[in-house]
């Protein structure tokens, strides 16, 4: 208590915070402190698995719901819980992006810049003219419009991947001279369809949404970072599913926040009130390290030190096998390992010993 007292005495007296609002502010914290107060011994990883688990298994096993009202397809329900906790990879994440300006238009303009554009997406037609080696690409004037492109911004792209080939702009028009052969006309053809002219790769899919009268954008895989770098975009605000990749971008105190949010969210929709203490509590244990680690035997019981603790979660044979090889032994002071050779366990009245002398 000393401790925390100097650290909030320091921390108001270098944001120059005096008065009432110093002492409402020591108000808040000794309520946080009280809250954060348990009896000695109490199990509290017990009481928090228990929490979580057993209001989950209540839960509907629906896999997805539609976000917001739109038509962007999200998992929900348990199957969203199991990849929250797993950190399930090669999922696709939902971005939610607010704007710095608050319109239609303006919403509408920066769609484009983060939905991925391809060259395909503005041609109406390929040719290839034979008699002069030549393919012909007929660039769509209205795609171009929609997109706030021109076809001069479409030629620098194309020069930049394209080198084998010359290519000139007429109008809207772009010519590629000594194509020698129907093959190679196939291979430039494909190529080209699949360019990448605008937008954010690998983001297929933006629905554009009104909630309490902001604009916001519900946005379907691609970079988390380069969604946030784009202009117009309120950096301070957007907000991705994907924990591993805030992590990354911002770092391991948002990632754990995330966590928390993203837990609470789920178990809500489901209508489960949960105490926002034990979800904290798993998401400290994830991000303990300064790394995401998920709850699974590949992730926070690989660290454990207990043989016998990482006994119980699954693979048992490999694990006694390797204790063996390396000769590790048990200290017996976790619950696990204590239940599972029949001691007392070190909580509660177990944690500790007293004798009664007649």
């Amino acid at each position: 208590m000393e401790e925390i007292k100097q650290r909030f005495d320091k921390y108001c007296e270098e944001h120059k915070i005096t008065g009432e609002k110093k002492k409402e502010l020591e108000r808040r914290v000794e309520e946080v402190i009280k809250k954060s107060k348990f009896e000695p011994g109490e199990a509290l990883g017990i009481v928090t698995t228990q929490s979580i688990s057993e209001p989950a298994t209540q839960m509907t096993m629906r896999a997805y719901h539609f976000a917001a009202s739109a038509g962007i397809r999200m998992a929900s329900g348990l199957p969203r819980l199991i990849e929250v906790f797993d950190l399930r990879k090669n999922i696709e994440n939902i971005t939610t992006v607010y704007l710095l300006e608050n319109s239609k238009e303006n919403a509408e303009k920066i769609a484009t810049e983060i939905v991925e554009s391809k060259l395909g997406n503005v041609i109406s037609d390929i040719n290839y003219d034979i008699s002069n080696l030549q393919v012909i690409v007929d660039l769509d004037k209205n795609s171009l419009e929609k997109l706030y492109l021109t076809p001069e911004n479409i030629i620098n792209t194309v020069k930049k991947f394209v080198h084998k080939y010359k290519a000139n702009l007429v109008r809207n028009k772009i010519y590629f001279d000594n194509v020698k052969s129907y093959s190679e006309f196939r291979v430039l053809k494909q190529k080209l369809i699949n360019m990448h002219i605008k937008g954010v790769k690998g983001v297929n899919e933006a629905v554009i949404l009104n909630t309490n009268g902001e604009w916001i954008l519900q946005v379907r895989g691609g970079s988390f970072k380069k969604i946030l770098s784009l202009d117009g975009v309120d950096s301070t605000r957007t907000i991705t599913t994907d924990i591993e990749e805030i992590k990354n971008v911002l770092g391991i105190e948002a990632a754990r926040q995330a966590l928390i949010n993203e837990v609470k969210k789920t178990l809500e929709e489901q209508g489960v009130d949960v105490d926002s203490r034990y979800i904290g509590l798993v998401a400290d244990v994830m991000c303990v390290d300064g790394d995401l680690e998920a709850i699974s035997r590949y992730g926070v019981m690989k660290h454990k030190k207990s043989v016998l603790a990482r006994l119980n979660f699954e693979e048992t044979i490999k694990v006694l096998f390797n204790a063996a090889v390396l000769n590790k032994k048990d200290e017996l002071n976790t619950l696990i390992a204590n239940l599972i050779v029949g001691q007392v366990t070190p909580i509660g009245t177990g944690t500790v010993k007293l004798r009664w002398k007649l």
